[in-house]
């Protein structure tokens, strides 16, 4: 599993609270998540994403939608936010 790092600002670190936000996957996917999983692959997956407390409204309110599209509406509404570069 990848550590937090908000979708929306690029916040990481311990002293903020993150939320996991798993969007929706079509069959295909759905198929391939448990081949992994029978396998005991490990990794973080693509329909997975973190967000700060300020910002976990973006994915809650998308959580329904096809990953890919909910990624790309969510950057769509928030390009103008101002991204942190990674680290504490």
């Amino acid at each position: 599993m990848k550590p937090p790092l908000c979708l929306v600002c690029g916040l990481t670190g311990s002293s903020t609270q993150f939320t996991l936000v798993r969007f929706a996957v079509n069959e295909q996917e759905k198929a391939a998540f448990a081949r992994r999983a029978a396998s005991r692959l490990v990794g973080h997956p693509e329909s997975a994403y973190w967000f700060c407390a300020e910002h976990l409204h973006f994915g809650t309110e998308r959580q329904s939608m096809h990953w890919r599209d909910a990624i790309a509406d969510i950057l769509a509404v928030t390009d103008r936010h101002t991204r942190r570069p990674p680290g504490p």
